[in-house]
């Protein structure tokens, strides 16, 4: 919950109004405090009224101010577990949390500096472009692709989902290779599938495009476009640092979206709000 809270953050500074940026700001700057703050006194020291706050806290999926706290409560005691409340020395630890926190905000820096790169805009224009977009993916990074896919159909159309599942990769094929992109997201896991998918691919003339944490698994002559992650020991944090990365692109996509694509975004929240009746 503390990976979706700070992305959730993330986004709202680059796209919030100017009050959901400056709590936001605060947040992410203040997040090892939050466990001592109320939605009153964040209010008071952002001169913003309580309503505000509380609007801006139900918008990242929580009710109340003491929610956030929950899950920081519950984050802390997760990463306290095994380590050693002092060095050999007698001297306490850096807080946990902190560790955790410093971790996460590395792996969204680390995302966000991928963005200044050349190769991340030809992958935008790749994605923007497409005729037809298709998404394969290891088991590992259902849960990552299908939020990806479902935010990508409300920047543009022609989304296609390949899953994990081999037998539905036959659907690419009947698609025209010149107007079709075959992203790859690799979340960990068996690489065969994909690896035998993209060469099979690019045999039959498709543009592919890997986002991955294991490009040297790749190697250089798998893709057409790859957008690596630094690989990190930690798998949570680089998950979170592909999360990002694809959290960034779809801002990206909707900064640069056209007035048909401006219409489709609103017409699909339109949809959700009325489907969450």
């Amino acid at each position: 919950m503390v990976e979706k809270l700070l992305l959730n953050l993330t986004r709202a500074m680059k796209a919030g109004t100017p009050s959901e940026r400056k709590i936001a700001k605060y947040l992410i700057e203040h997040l090892d405090e939050l466990p001592f703050e109320t939605a009153q006194t964040l209010a008071a020291k952002l001169s913003l009224s309580p309503m505000t706050v509380g609007r801006f806290l139900r918008s990242l999926g929580y009710r109340q101010f003491s929610d956030i706290r929950a899950d920081l409560r519950h984050a802390e005691e997760t990463v306290s577990i095994g380590q050693p409340a002092t060095t050999e020395a007698g001297e306490r630890n850096s807080n946990p949390f902190s560790q955790l926190l410093s971790q996460q905000i590395q792996a969204i820096q680390t995302a966000f500096d991928m963005t200044t790169q050349t190769i991340w805009r030809l992958a935008m224009n790749e994605i923007t472009s497409a005729g037809d977009v298709f998404l394969a993916t290891s088991p590992e990074g259902l849960d990552a692709s299908r939020h990806f896919y479902g935010r990508l159909l409300e920047a543009r159309g022609h989304v296609h989902y390949l899953g994990s599942d081999n037998a539905t990769y036959v659907a690419l094929w009947d698609f025209d290779p010149e107007r079709t992109l075959l992203v790859i997201m690799d979340c960990g896991g068996n690489l065969a599938p994909l690896q035998r998918l993209s060469a099979t691919a690019r045999k039959g003339g498709y543009r592919t495009l890997l986002i991955t944490t294991r490009f040297y698994e790749w190697g250089p002559e798998s893709v057409d476009l790859c957008l690596a992650m630094p690989q990190s020991q930690n798998s949570g944090q680089g998950l979170l640092q592909l999360v990002s990365l694809l959290e960034f692109t779809l801002c990206a996509l909707s900064a640069g979206a056209d007035d048909a694509a401006k219409t489709r975004a609103k017409n699909f929240a339109a949809l959700k709000r009325s489907l969450r009746g």
